[in-house]
């Protein structure tokens, strides 16, 4: 089983590569199409990398909040970013979308380094 630093890297990194596919989508999408590559736009690639962030991210903070530092804005900071995460998907406009999703990649990154901070301590 994974240790609880295990899980926040896991999560780090499904936020992250949501994140770039959320960025490099819009800004490359009208070049890959005219290649015939449309991979890129996948609302299943999508899904999956939100539902392991949460997965991943769900078990390490709330490991970490019960055994360790029982901090309740870490796992704010989680929820919120997921939230934002999401809502990007129903944003109007590109700029509105890359903004909620990178701003909620940011806070999920933010609450899982945190957590492994409070937890090594």
């Amino acid at each position: 089983m994974l240790m609880n630093k295990g899980w926040d890297v896991i999560g780090i990194g499904a936020s992250i590569a949501c994140a770039i596919h959320c960025i490099l989508l819009p800004l490359v999408f009208t070049t890959l199409t005219l290649c015939g590559v449309e991979f890129i736009e996948n609302k299943y690639l999508e899904v999956l990398t939100i539902l392991v962030s949460m997965c991943a991210g769900s078990w390490a903070l709330i490991r970490g909040y019960r055994k360790h530092h029982h901090r309740l804005s870490l796992v704010m900071y989680f929820v919120i970013g997921l939230l934002l995460m999401v809502a990007g998907n129903f944003a109007h406009g590109m700029y509105a979308e890359i903004l909620c999703k990178l701003a909620g990649a940011v806070l999920i990154i933010t609450a899982h380094l945190k957590n492994m901070h409070v937890c090594r301590h």
